[in-house]
């Protein structure tokens, strides 16, 4: 959807065409919004050609409009039909020319299927004819039932501008001006049908220039130098520059997540040598797998001390165990919390109290202190 400047404030769109054809999806029409409001613009114009399309993706519309911090007008300039109408009640502000209509009816689909496939697209249908009662509801002040029978009986029902304003779907009526409109033959008018007529109209219709807003580039040639990118250069369209820097930082993943399950083979083959080398029936198999979790969270070289000492003076490998983990002499103040609160003391603590200093390291690394 192209973004027209009107003056530093306010841009203007046009929404011609088919709901999830022309404007492609919801995702272009917020992509829109977002790009509005960026440019600083903070009053949107849309005018309105639509007979309609994708409920869904008029949802997504319907609920951007209602978001968006954008003082947004619509103008219907020819028609507003079916989904194109539904979306109407998401804003205050809507104005339609003088020969312009709208329309509305039930939603329909065409589907395929067995019974099961039939029944649930009547569900769907039924819940999304809910959704259009209650919208009109709320707009026009009519009861849910008086705008099933008045609107939503089957039938296509076409409201003109004075309808359109009487129903509350539009404020107010606006002239639609023409210039040099060439009169039509009454029995060429009869098979044209209203989309002819219309579009032969519109095309008389004066519009003045507006300049197109400008959009920012990318610097291709600063990401390329950046991010040493491969086979792409200065002239590379945007698409391919991004195409590069997704295919790099993917090379990038793949690179860490292979070191990082490299070092993690390494780890535990060192924790199981160390393991394997002491005396059998040194450690029953569980404990054995409490050892080795040790080694992974404190490290191999705290593991290999902790294995030491355990030989170089009897300790049970059961105390050995149950000293990992972050359960210190005092559950308030453990090593973590002399680091953030209390770093002299923590210092000072191996010659003022160096039981508890050793209680303290035991509980945060798994082992007993060197001295």
């Amino acid at each position: 959807m192209k973004i027209r400047k009107i003056d530093n404030s306010r841009a203007e769109v046009k929404m011609y065409g088919n709901i999830g054809d022309w404007f492609r999806s919801g995702d272009t029409f917020t992509e829109m919004l977002s790009e509005v409001e960026a440019a600083g613009f903070t009053h949107l114009v849309i005018r309105e050609h639509c007979y309609g399309g994708s409920v869904f993706e008029g949802n997504v519309i319907y609920n951007a409009l209602q978001r968006t911090k954008l003082d947004v007008t619509i103008v219907i300039d020819g028609v507003a039909a079916s989904m194109g109408c539904f979306i109407l009640p998401a804003i205050e502000n809507v104005e339609i020319c003088d020969n312009a209509f709208g329309m509305i009816h039930r939603p329909s689909s065409f589907g395929g299927g067995d019974a099961d496939d039939h029944r649930n697209q009547a569900k769907l249908l039924t819940d999304m004819e809910d959704n259009f009662a209650k919208r009109m509801s709320e707009r026009t002040g009519m009861s849910i039932d008086d705008v099933r029978s008045k609107w939503l009986d089957g039938k296509d029902h076409w409201l003109n501008a004075a309808e359109m304003v009487r129903y509350g779907f539009a404020k107010k009526i606006v002239p639609a001006t023409a210039k040099n409109t060439k009169e039509l033959d009454k029995e060429i008018v009869a098979t044209m049908g209203v989309e002819g007529v219309y579009s032969r109209f519109a095309a008389q219709l004066q519009i003045e220039p507006i300049n197109h807003l400008k959009t920012k580039k990318m610097n291709v040639s600063a990401l390329i130098a950046a991010f040493a990118l491969e086979g792409v250069t200065a002239e590379s369209s945007e698409a391919d520059v991004l195409k590069a820097l997704r295919t790099k930082f993917a090379g990038l993943e793949n690179k860490i997540k292979e070191l990082e399950n490299a070092a993690t083979a390494r780890t535990d083959a060192e924790i199981n040598a160390l393991l394997d080398a002491q005396p059998k029936g040194t450690f029953t198999d569980e404990e054995r797998a409490k050892l080795k979790e040790i080694g992974v969270k404190a490290g191999v070289d705290a593991l290999a001390v902790a294995l030491k000492k355990t030989s170089a003076q009897p300790v049970a490998i059961a105390d050995l165990i149950k000293s990992e983990g972050k359960h210190g002499a005092d559950a308030g103040k453990n090593w973590k919390w002399y680091q953030d609160n209390d770093p002299s003391a923590l210092e000072k603590m191996p010659e003022s109290d160096p039981e508890t200093f050793k209680q303290l390291y035991r509980a945060e690394y798994g082992v007993e202190p060197e001295v």
